[in-house]
């Protein structure tokens, strides 16, 4: 948890820049948290916290679909900070109106008047000609790997059932699966590798079997997903090429999360080496952060960061926190 808030808060700032662009301005990496004090959380964080606090709340259930998508609208309406556009598309139709990202300076949000959630990810999805495979049910899943983290099959539908609220196509769901299966790996002290974190996500696919089909998931793994876990060895984040035509493609933040998972030696250089690779940095420094985090540890992360962090946020409720409820419910 506070793996993704440091990744995300170090990579706002950039967020969108070539990689050319970063390397002429930070020569040394991107290494200093820019996000000054007060500003609100960013979307991968907020939208991180929002699946944190309905999961603590389920207890033994499973999370609510259209619950989270009204948490989502009233977020968006109340803050919305760093919102994307699929994101934003599908919470206008849940909304009956496009949410008003207010970022914090006290509206209050209007009542939800639209579509069910599941209806409108899936139009925003099919009027984009079954292209948007946006990366944003990858960018919030990872505290769902700590409530669920003992529990294969418990984690991949709840994942699942987490990303279909905004993200309706194949690839976001399984990849965020697949995340997820990685870093709940991570949690147990368990060595990663692609091809068993692919084997893992595809047997919790067979034991799901149809029952996510009521909520338009297909069971099975899409084989563009698979195909992408094949990452070089001794490869570096720039050769992921995080800031081309394809940045913040759901399998571009999945490919973060499994390099991090697998190939990373270091929690702070690490982080720099994402972020600094250019593209969708807050997104990717989400992910980046998170998957470091359950690999290395708290104490990996620098002081300074965190500290940053914490000064960022005052006055809101910790994220470790929030992690000790989450890990207080794992089966």
């Amino acid at each position: 948890m506070v793996g993704l808030g440091v990744g995300n808060v170090l990579g706002v700032p950039q967020e969108g820049w070539p990689r050319h662009a970063v390397e002429a301005s930070y020569p040394n990496g991107i290494r200093d948290i820019e996000v000054v004090p007060g500003e609100p959380d960013d979307d991968d964080l907020a939208q991180a916290i929002i699946l944190t606090e309905a999961a603590i709340e389920a207890r033994a259930a499973d999370l609510d679909v259209e619950e989270i998508g009204r948490r989502f609208w009233c977020w968006a309406e109340e803050n919305g900070r760093g919102i994307g556009i699929q994101t934003k598309d599908v919470l206008a139709r849940i909304g009956g109106a496009s949410p008003r990202c207010a970022q914090g300076v006290g509206v209050e949000a209007r009542k939800p008047a639209g579509q069910p959630a599941l209806e409108a990810a899936r139009e925003v999805w099919e009027e984009s000609g079954r292209y948007s495979a946006g990366n944003g049910a990858v960018m919030r899943c990872a505290p769902l790997a700590i409530r669920w983290m003992q529990d294969d099959v418990g984690l991949a539908r709840n994942t699942a059932l987490s990303a279909v609220v905004t993200h309706a196509d194949p690839r976001g769901i399984w990849s965020a699966v697949l995340t997820n299966v990685a870093v709940a790996m991570l949690l147990r002290g368990e060595d990663v590798a692609p091809g068993v974190v692919v084997d893992r996500t595809r047997q919790t696919a067979a034991e799901l079997g149809s029952s996510l089909s009521p909520f338009g998931i297909e069971g099975a793994v899409p084989e563009t997903v698979v195909d992408a876990c094949s990452i070089p060895s001794a490869c570096a984040p720039v050769d992921l090429v995080l800031d081309g035509r394809d940045m913040g493609y759901t399998l571009k933040a999945m490919q973060v999360a499994l390099w991090c998972a697998i190939q990373a030696s270091d929690f702070e250089e690490a982080l720099v080496a994402v972020v600094s690779a250019g593209g969708d940095t807050d997104t990717n420094g989400a992910v980046a952060g998170a998957v470091l985090g359950a690999r290395f540890g708290l104490n990996a992360i620098p002081r300074g960061w965190r500290e940053r962090l914490a000064e960022i946020r005052q006055g809101r409720q910790t994220l470790g926190e929030l992690a000790d409820r989450l890990a207080s419910l794992a089966v």
